[in-house]
């Protein structure tokens, strides 16, 4: 996720080298030649796989390392509820008031960002990284600009994770590891096959609040509250999930619905499954459903998981659980199994 504001979205970039986090299922380097093919099939598979390493953190000298710290604890919170993939690297950085990040400081961070693009980089897909998109980042965070995301190194040996955070601080000191889980659970989904917007931003929503109110970070009532209200108002403008079926580039036209319907709806899509699934476990929504994912394909683990007949009667089945009264939408999502 990303933003300048309390609005959360992810940045879509270049399909050849950052590609939107959708779902993929683990992968393992080959020896082959890099191609637009290649790219494909990993993204279908999954770029990311299970790991042994831990996430690697790079910190703007002069940014605070309390924030980076707010951040961890985030990100660790999902590394044990979820396992360990990757690789990731996470890199935080920000304006800091005193000009603390000196020029010395962002080269060096801009050559912890850009010497593991650079690598293995393959004949044909080579970037001027420094002055592209790692000052990019320098750029925002000077301006005071805010964001967080996660997005993925494809053309790498193996690819990689990045997870950027930027003057995350002025989300606020709650926030800041709520983001951290958000981010780790897309690097979760991503060791997966792809998923659409809905599932993936959903998903990640939803262990957000999740994870963040059993460390005290959240309202879990509070937030699923304010997700509800999103979802309805995009509803009540005749906008759905089928309309946040992609799996790479958001549509145009959905650009201003996206938060309210890929992670608000989404959101409570992802509740409603775990509702209506056997044994109606979160634990088992993150072994039982994403397993099927990788045998069947995001269609069919959706219709087997939830026990219908087709991926457009939870649709329907969804619309009609989302006119039921707030109170009783909220004690359905209380009434989950860990």
């Amino acid at each position: 996720m990303s933003g300048n504001s309390k609005s959360w979205k992810l940045p879509l970039l270049s399909v050849l080298l950052l590609i939107l986090s959708s779902g993929c299922q683990g992968w393992a380097p080959q020896q082959r030649e890099f191609s637009q093919e290649l790219i494909e099939e990993r993204l279908r598979r999954g770029p990311l796989q299970a790991v042994t390493g831990t996430p690697k953190y790079i910190l703007l000298e002069g940014y605070p390392a309390a924030y980076r710290h707010a951040i961890a604890e985030g990100i660790d919170a999902a590394r044990n509820y979820f396992g360990e993939f990757g690789p990731v690297r996470v890199y935080v950085l920000g304006r800091t008031e005193d000009g603390a990040d000196s020029a010395a400081a962002k080269q060096d961070f801009l050559r912890h960002y850009c010497e593991p693009r650079s690598a293995t980089a393959p004949r044909g897909y080579e970037e001027d990284c420094a002055g592209g998109p790692g000052q990019r980042l320098l750029d925002v965070a000077t301006s005071g600009g805010m964001e967080a995301y996660q997005s993925l190194v494809i053309h790498t040996d193996p690819p990689y994770s990045e997870l950027v955070f930027i003057n995350a601080h002025a989300w606020g000191e709650s926030d800041m590891p709520l983001r951290g889980i958000h981010e780790y659970v897309h690097v979760f989904q991503c060791s997966h096959p792809e998923a659409p917007g809905w599932l993936m931003e959903g998903g990640a929503v939803f262990f957000e609040v999740w994870l963040g109110a059993q460390n005290g970070w959240v309202d879990p009532r509070q937030a699923m509250r304010w997700s509800l209200k999103n979802a309805l108002e995009a509803m009540a403008l005749g906008k759905g999930l089928v309309d946040m079926e992609y799996t790479r580039d958001l549509p145009a036209a959905m650009r201003p619905f996206h938060r309210q319907v890929a992670y608000d709806m989404g959101c409570w899509a992802v509740t409603y499954m775990i509702g209506n699934s056997p044994g109606r476990s979160v634990a088992g929504f993150r072994d039982s459903f994403y397993s099927l994912l990788e045998k069947s394909g995001w269609r069919t683990a959706v219709t087997e998981y939830c026990g219908v007949e087709s991926v457009e009667a939870f649709y329907r089945d969804f619309e009609r659980f989302m006119q039921q009264p707030t109170e009783d939408q909220l004690q359905f999502y209380e009434s989950l199994r860990p």
